[in-house]
C-alpha cells in the first residue's frame, strides 16, 4: 500500500509538471494554419488530395483552438507514455529514472518538432501513445494463455482504427503488430482471441481508409513535388540517402538513452559473463565493445556542430550503425535469459525497426518522425534492465535516484527556456495586434529567443506571414517585418 501511495505521488507530480511546462509551449509554424481558417477548408474539403490523416487532422484542429486543450492532451499523452511504460516493466525504480531522464534530456530536434510544436505532437505523440495502449494490453502474452475478451472488442477495433487515421509508419507498424500478436498466441497456445482479431481489423480498415486519400495516389505517380517515394536514379538511391537522415535522427542523436542503454548492458554482461562459454563469450564481448563504440561516436556527434560531413563520414556512420542493431539483437541471444523473454526484447527492438523501416524510401522526414522508435527504445531498456540480480536491481535503483535529481535539473532548465519563450511570444503578438488595430501598414515582430526550442516560429516569410496574420487576426494587406530579439 505504501508503495502504491509513493507511486500515485511520483504520477501527481509528474502530470502536474506536465501541465504547467506544456502550458507555455507556443503556436507556431502550421499550428497557425489549423487554428485559422485554412484548418476549417481542410476539414470542408474532408482532406481531400492533403492526407489521410484523418484522426491526426481532427485532433490538431481541435488544439489548436484552445491552449488548455492542447495542455491537457499534451499532459494526457506524455504522461500516459510514462505511465505504461512504468506499468508495462513492473514499476521499478529504476524503469521510472530511466524514463523520465530519457524523455527530459531527448535530442532538442525531436523535442521542438514531435512534442512542442502542437501539428507534430498531434500526430507524433498520440499516436506512439495510443499505440502502447494496445502493447499494454498485450504485455502478458508471453506468460499467460490469452482469454477471450468479448467486451473489449469493440473498444479495441476502435483503437486500432484511431491508431491507423494518424501518421503513416505507425499505420503499418499496427497492422504488422496486429498480425504478429495473432500469429505469435496462436504458435504459442493453439488459440486466437476475437480482442486480437478485433484490433487488427480495425487497423486493416483505418489502412484502407487512409491510404484511399488521392494524396498518396499523386505521392506514388510522382505528381506530388513536396512528397516523394522513389528518386530518378531508383529506389535504392533514396534508401541509401534517407539512411544518412536514419541513422543521425534515429540512433546518434540519442547519446542520453544510448549511454543508458550501454550502461545496462554493462551490468548485465559482467552479471552473466561467466555463464557463457567458447564462441558466445566471445561474440558477447565483441557486441559490448561496439555498444560502447557507438556510443563514443554518439557522443562525438553531439560535439560536431557541422551539418556538412564529408561523405566517408556519412558512409561510417550508416555502417557503424548497422552493426550497432546487430550487434544488440547478438547480445539478446547471447545472455541466459529464458525463451520468452528473449523473445519479448526482440519484439520490442524489432518494434522500432518497423517504425523507422518505411522512412527508408519517402521522402520529407524529420526529426518528429523518430519519436515512436524513441519510445521504443526507451522500452526496451527498461525491459533489459528488468533482468538485473537483486543486487544490481538495488544498485541501479540507487542510480536512478541521480536520474531523477538530473532530470529535475533538466525540467527546470526547460521551464526557464520555454518560460521566456511563452513571456517574448505574448508580448510580440499583442504589439502585432495592437500595431494592427492603429493602421499601421508594416509591423515589426521580434524574433523569439531560443528558436533552437522551437520549430518555425519566423514569420517573415510566406507561407508562415499570411498564417500568422489569419491565426491573430491582423489585416493580411499589413507587411511584417521581422527584427532581432533584444
Amino acid at each position: 500500500m505504501q508503495t502504491r501511495i509513493k507511486r500515485n505521488r511520483f504520477y501527481v507530480i509528474l502530470f502536474l509538471t506536465l501541465f504547467l511546462l506544456c502550458f507555455l509551449f507556443p503556436y507556431s509554424g502550421d499550428d497557425w494554419a489549423w487554428g485559422s481558417q485554412l484548418g476549417v477548408d481542410r476539414l470542408n474539403s474532408w482532406f481531400e488530395n492533403y492526407n489521410g490523416r484523418y484522426f491526426g487532422n481532427f485532433i490538431v484542429l481541435v488544439l489548436t483552438r484552445s491552449n488548455l486543450l492542447k495542455t491537457l492532451a499534451m499532459c494526457l499523452c506524455i504522461g500516459g507514455i510514462v505511465v505504461i511504460l512504468n506499468e508495462i516493466t513492473n514499476r521499478s525504480v529504476c524503469g521510472f529514472g530511466i524514463i523520465v531522464l530519457s524523455l527530459t534530456f531527448m535530442p532538442v530536434v525531436l523535442l521542438r518538432q514531435a512534442v512542442v510544436w502542437t501539428s507534430g505532437f498531434s500526430n507524433y505523440v498520440t499516436s506512439i501513445f495510443l499505440t502502447l495502449i494496445y502493447v499494454y494490453y498485450i504485455r502478458n502474452i508471453y506468460t499467460d494463455k490469452p482469454k477471450n475478451s468479448y467486451m473489449l472488442s469493440i473498444p479495441l477495433a476502435i483503437l486500432g482504427l484511431g491508431n491507423a487515421l494518424i501518421v503513416e509508419h505507425l499505420t503499418i507498424y499496427n497492422v504488422i503488430l496486429g498480425i504478429y500478436v495473432i500469429v505469435f498466441t496462436y504458435i504459442k497456445y493453439k488459440k486466437c482471441t476475437v480482442s486480437h482479431f478485433a484490433y487488427l481489423a480495425g487497423t486493416v480498415v483505418g489502412t484502407i481508409i487512409m491510404f484511399s486519400n488521392e494524396a498518396y495516389h499523386a505521392v506514388a505517380s510522382g505528381k506530388d513535388t513536396y512528397r516523394t517515394i522513389s528518386t530518378d536514379s531508383g529506389i535504392l538511391s533514396r534508401i541509401s540517402e534517407n539512411f544518412k537522415q536514419i541513422a543521425v535522427q534515429g540512433f546518434l542523436n540519442n547519446f542520453v538513452l544510448l549511454a543508458v542503454l550501454m550502461a545496462v548492458c554493462l551490468v548485465l554482461w559482467f552479471e552473466n559473463k561467466d555463464k557463457i562459454k567458447g564462441k558466445f563469450k566471445i561474440m558477447g564481448c565483441l557486441s559490448m565493445f561496439i555498444i560502447i563504440s557507438y556510443t563514443a561516436l554518439s557522443f562525438m556527434n553531439q560535439i560536431n556542430t557541422y551539418w556538412n560531413k564529408a561523405w566517408i563520414l556519412q558512409l561510417l556512420e550508416i555502417l557503424a550503425t548497422i552493426v550497432y542493431v546487430l550487434s544488440l539483437i547478438a547480445f539478446i541471444l547471447i545472455l541466459p535469459f529464458e525463451t520468452m523473454e528473449k523473445v519479448r526484447l526482440l519484439f520490442i527492438l524489432f518494434s522500432a525497426g518497423f517504425m523507422i523501416a518505411p522512412l527508408f524510401v519517402v521522402t520529407p522526414i524529420g526529426p518528429r518522425c523518430f519519436f515512436a522508435p524513441y519510445v521504443m527504445l526507451i522500452y526496451f531498456v527498461i525491459e533489459l534492465s528488468c533482468n538485473f540480480n537483486e543486487i544490481h536491481k538495488k544498485q541501479f535503483a540507487c542510480l536512478s535516484h541521480s536520474f531523477i535529481i538530473f532530470t529535475v535539473a533538466g525540467v527546470l532548465y526547460l521551464f526557464y527556456i520555454y518560460g521566456t519563450i511563452a513571456k517574448n511570444n505574448y508580448e510580440r503578438i499583442a504589439q502585432a495586434v495592437k500595431d494592427s488595430q492603429n493602421g499601421k501598414d508594416t509591423i515589426q515582430v521580434q524574433e523569439l529567443p531560443y528558436k533552437d526550442y522551437i520549430w518555425c516560429s519566423d514569420v517573415a516569410s510566406e507561407p508562415w506571414s499570411t498564417r500568422f496574420k489569419m491565426y491573430y487576426g491582423v489585416d493580411k494587406k499589413i507587411s511584417i517585418k521581422m527584427i532581432p530579439n533584444k
